[in-house]
């Protein structure tokens, strides 16, 4: 499935840029630039992490995880693009241990407008992202005594970090443009860049792993 979406995602970019001018477009010459505010759904299945803590019986974060968004979109007679800042949060459990996964993410987005008409417009491009993650595993039924509070008896509590640059084909549909709320819809395919081995705020980690080559699928919906 991965590979379907990241062919037609492809297909769509090199499309876009081989086009030397637009078909049934609106003229504007001004650049149009707009606040938005929207919500992300980033597909991730296959996380190296989850593998581990599947072994612990830990509870895993789930493949889709929301993301609330905001930032700002730029339109132009040819080219378009977005710059925005995410935010993320899971609370997933498993039998007395709960997990809670944070994670802000940076992107910004390069398109070329394939169709620019009066209430719709089709663009394509290309997308480069930066997240950082930060995961805390719980004991829910761990007794803190306050007459004893040596970190070293009091444990339940276990910490990953992890930092991931993404880069990859993206396509966008502007839909009711010319409405109080213009509606934004976005999808794309990001490849993993870096290692994205996990690291920790309290201490060094064995037998680590990284994330490199697991891509994830983005698919959002911004009202500008």
């Amino acid at each position: 499935m991965k590979k379907v979406i990241f062919s037609l995602c492809l297909l769509c970019t090199l499309f876009g840029f081989s086009q030397e001018k637009q078909t049934d477009s609106v003229k504007t010459k001004k650049l149009k630039v707009d606040a938005y505010i929207g919500v992300n759904a980033n597909i991730n299945d296959n996380l190296n992490l989850n593998k581990k803590l599947s072994n612990a019986n830990l509870p895993e974060l789930d493949s889709f995880v929301p993301e609330l968004t905001f930032g700002l979109n730029l339109f132009a007679q040819q080219y378009s693009g977005d710059m925005e800042f995410g935010f993320m949060f899971a609370k997933p459990e498993q039998n007395n241990n709960e997990m809670k996964y944070r994670g802000f993410n940076t992107r910004v987005r390069v398109h070329y407008n394939v169709v620019n008409q009066e209430k719709f417009a089709f663009t394509t491009g290309l997308s480069i992202a930066y997240i950082s993650s930060q995961y805390d595993i719980y004991s829910k039924n761990n007794t803190i005594d306050l007459n004893d509070l040596e970190p070293n008896n009091n444990s339940g509590h276990v910490n990953f970090t992890n930092q991931m640059l993404y880069f990859g084909p993206s396509i966008s549909m502007y839909l009711f443009k010319k409405a109080m709320f213009p509606v934004k819809v976005n999808a794309g395919y990001e490849f993993a860049l870096t290692r994205g081995r996990y690291d920790s705020e309290f201490g060094s980690i064995l037998n680590n792993v990284g994330e490199s080559g697991n891509n994830r699928f983005v698919f959002s919906i911004t009202f500008l």
